[in-house]
């Protein structure tokens, strides 16, 4: 009998977490244009096979161009076969070399970097780019932010609250790796941001927010700044995080700031306010019945109970239910549709 295979390409644009991620994403490029700033001209991403930011991103800014980076040689062929604009070009190589030969730095670029898991690498691409960044460059970072402690053994089911004594010596050194090893030439990781507690599946994902913020930071030089707009974490099989920023001119970061805080509800006052994406999985029978009631005033997930008359999550899942459903009244208008189609 031979052994199932695991797909090396998880069908991204067929998961509902992944799309919502993706849809912020052209929230805030829509919201930057409402600014009446120039919109970048230059999209720079890692499609993967499939190319689905690409595709959304040709259809909702057709004058943009688009740049498609990849390694793989296989996945670029694919990629090539499944281009989506005139305007676009895939690049067959590694991000950095990019970076290093091509990356435009006379004219602002929306730029998307996606890391399987955070590397001293992944943040010197990003002191790269911000460093060649002009104003008007839209960065997001997205990166894979399943805690390493459970490779020291410790239980998924359960984080202990403190550093287990068998372990001590493990974690040290993982700390020190994060803290010390990843450090990027300026930027400043402070040393009560390394505890037990910040490694735990609820906290760690903050605590990469905080070193790509402050590597994004340290990199940007007077007269520019570096403005965080939005951060989410989201389950896509694992959890991952994305970071988005703007790099700007300091004169203008608190006029932005503010604008981005009135016409984009997604993003915070607060630079390390931390957004979550959890949908529910809801038929198009259910979704249609809840339009009418959609957006509701409170947002809670009371309303779309309500309407529906039981719970998605099933017998004795309430709170599990209400948090979903109040998910998907704060991501409704960016949840997607998946059709089958028969031929």
């Amino acid at each position: 009998m031979t052994r199932l295979s695991q797909s090396k390409h998880p069908a991204y644009h067929l998961r509902p977490n992944k799309a919502v991620d993706r849809l912020l994403f052209l929230e805030l490029l829509r919201t930057l244009e409402l600014h009446g700033s120039k919109l970048p001209d230059t999209y720079v991403g890692l499609g993967g096979p499939f190319l689905e930011d690409f595709r959304l991103l040709s259809q909702e800014f057709p004058q943009m161009e688009l740049v498609c980076v990849e390694r793989d040689e296989e996945t670029h062929k694919r990629q090539l076969f499944h281009l989506c604009s005139s305007r676009m070009v895939c690049v067959h190589g590694p991000l950095g070399d990019y970076i290093a030969t091509s990356f435009p730095s006379d004219k602002p670029v929306a730029i998307w970097m996606d890391y399987t898991e955070m590397r001293r690498e992944s943040l010197s691409e990003l002191a790269d780019i911000v460093r060649k960044a002009v104003p008007g460059s839209l960065i997001r970072v997205t990166v894979r932010a399943e805690t390493p402690i459970y490779d020291l053994g410790v239980s998924r089911k359960r984080c202990p609250p403190r550093v287990p004594s068998a372990k001590r010596a493990e974690f040290e050194r993982l700390r020190d790796l994060y803290r010390t090893d990843m450090a990027v030439d300026e930027a400043a990781f402070r040393a009560e941001w390394f505890h037990w507690r910040s490694f735990s599946p609820e906290e760690f994902p903050q605590l990469l927010a905080r070193m790509i913020r402050a590597v994004a930071e340290a990199s940007c030089s007077r007269p520019k700044a570096f403005l965080p707009l939005h951060t989410v974490k989201y389950s896509d099989g694992t959890i991952m995080l994305s970071k988005t920023g703007l790099i700007c001119r300091e004169e203008e970061r608190d006029s932005l700031a503010l604008h981005f805080q009135e016409h984009c509800h997604y993003c915070s006052a607060d630079p390390d306010a931390m957004d979550e994406i959890d949908v529910p999985i809801l038929t198009t029978k259910e979704r249609l019945h809840l339009e009418g009631i959609l957006p509701s005033k409170q947002a809670n997930g009371e309303a779309c109970l309500g309407k529906l008359g039981y719970l998605i999550e099933g017998d004795t899942e309430e709170e599990a239910s209400r948090r979903k459903m109040e998910q998907y009244e704060r991501y409704y208008r960016l949840y997607p549709y998946f059709g089958k189609v028969v031929p």
